[in-house]
């Protein structure tokens, strides 16, 4: 199915801090998301997101609603200061994701800039696109594969203590399910 390009959201880089690619669980790095011409996040702006992390939170939407709600949700881009399963850094970008038989309306955009809740807030309040179920799929999985492979490159992961390791088991095994199932 040909992309409308109301909704582009690509990897501009994928890393590891400190370029240690054996004790980093999470990928870092800069990503495109650019929906209905509004460019919310890109290249050169000094952003920089847990990208592994935010594909699982995206692949997480592909049949399931997610209500933007960045008061107690912790949004589908996510800046990458929490852990592997994605928690407690409050700087993200969310919007609601709802299935509507064969077609998905993005809505509700909000960016979190910085971690003070009463500053640093973008609100994208007109911003809605509908866009058929396959198209945001397709850029979700193309999203989600690169940061698979860019980990299936790297080298082996040396991971200490139970709960780390017991964490990123429990992440790549709901990662790999949703893929698969994408």
């Amino acid at each position: 199915m040909k992309s409308s390009n109301q909704f582009v959201i690509k990897i501009e880089n994928q890393r590891w801090l400190d370029h240690n690619n054996e004790e980093d669980l999470c990928s870092h790095g800069e990503i495109y998301l650019n929906v209905n011409g509004n460019i919310i996040t890109q290249f050169g702006i000094n952003e920089e997101w847990g990208i592994s992390e935010s594909a699982l939170a995206l692949l997480r939407t592909m049949d399931q609603d997610y209500r933007c709600d960045p008061n107690m949700e912790e949004g589908l881009i996510l800046h990458g200061c929490g852990t592997v399963l994605m928690t407690g850094c409050p700087i993200s970008i969310h919007w609601s994701v709802k299935h509507m038989n064969d077609q998905i309306l993005l809505s509700d955009f909000v960016k979190i800039t910085t971690t003070d809740p009463a500053t640093g807030n973008v609100y994208y309040p007109d911003l809605h696109v509908t866009l058929h179920k396959n198209e945001y799929k397709d850029q979700v999985v193309l999203f989600a594969s690169q940061v698979k492979n860019f980990f299936a490159t790297s080298k082996q992961k040396r991971i200490s203590g139970d709960l780390d390791k017991e964490m990123y088991q429990s992440f790549w095994e709901e990662y790999n399910l949703l893929l698969a199932n994408s």
